[in-house]
């Protein structure tokens, strides 16, 4: 498997990622939409591995995010990018804090402020859309996106992931799911430059991604299996029947994904 070093060297499976729309120049807009994965190569295949080196290979996932957010560089002014901007996106100017700074800035130098209120439903199959259509930001730099999960119901939860994986020689599921209100952020974790697949159509896309390399570090599935820690109903895993060394297998792993938060730019070479 490509090193994380070498995944960001050629952008990230996993992503979000935003484009601009209508009939603006293709160089002035990004492509944007959320993808997820472990390397830049194998998202048909997308997988994470658990300390004692079972692997897990996603079958279905869906997140589902609201309230998207991203600062534009300061002293950008939303009307430059009226052409550039899908209209699902919006755009609003820096219009001062709520409580007077030690030293006040001058409007004009501080980030107007992109804003998708979603909700947005992602993951296996599902391509970021508003009302049918792509969704284009102007081409700039931007440190991070933002956004919060959808609370979501049992039924359908913040995030939902079913994955394959072979103990003992046979196949067997990790379902796993939860529910939350928390903040969710995208920042990037390296440098990451080229284009993932998966927008190969695209001049452009920049984006964040869930990286999932980390989401079962520390959890020994096979130990705990092994002692009765983790148990099988048929041949299906749930993580929420841990109990003395996995009993918090499924804190573990809903802190790791909400901590997996990655951002990707990639430019059609």
């Amino acid at each position: 498997m490509p090193s994380r070093s070498w995944r960001h060297s050629v952008g990230l499976t996993a992503t979000l990622a935003l484009c601009a729309c209508g009939g603006a120049d293709e160089s002035d807009r990004y492509l944007f939409d959320f993808v997820y994965g472990s390397d830049a190569l194998a998202q048909a295949s997308a997988s994470f591995v658990s300390l004692d080196g079972l692997s897990f290979t996603v079958e279905t996932l869906t997140f589902r995010l609201a309230d998207l957010r991203m600062d534009l560089p300061p002293a950008t002014r939303c009307e430059a990018y009226e052409e550039v901007l899908s209209p699902r996106m919006a755009c609003h100017d820096f219009v001062g804090p709520p409580v007077p700074l030690p030293l006040p800035a001058s409007p004009e130098d501080m980030p107007g402020v992109l804003h998708l209120p979603g909700p947005v439903e992602l993951g296996t199959g599902k391509r970021l859309s508003v009302g049918g259509e792509q969704v284009f930001i102007p081409r700039v730099y931007y440190p991070a996106i933002d956004a919060r999960w959808v609370p979501g119901t049992p039924e359908q939860p913040s995030f939902q992931l079913r994955a394959r994986f072979t103990y003992q020689g046979k196949p067997h599921v990790l379902e796993f799911a939860f529910q939350s209100d928390e903040p969710m952020r995208f920042e990037s974790r390296g440098v990451s430059m080229g284009l993932p697949k998966e927008f190969s159509e695209h001049p452009a896309a920049f984006g964040g991604s869930l990286y999932m390399g980390g989401w079962l570090n520390g959890t020994d599935i096979s130990g705990c299996l092994a002692t009765g820690d983790l148990t099988l109903d048929g041949n299906v895993l749930r993580l929420e029947t841990g109990r003395g060394t996995c009993a918090d297998a499924a804190t573990n792993m809903r802190l790791n994904i909400q901590q997996s938060g990655d951002l990707f730019t990639g430019l059609r070479l």
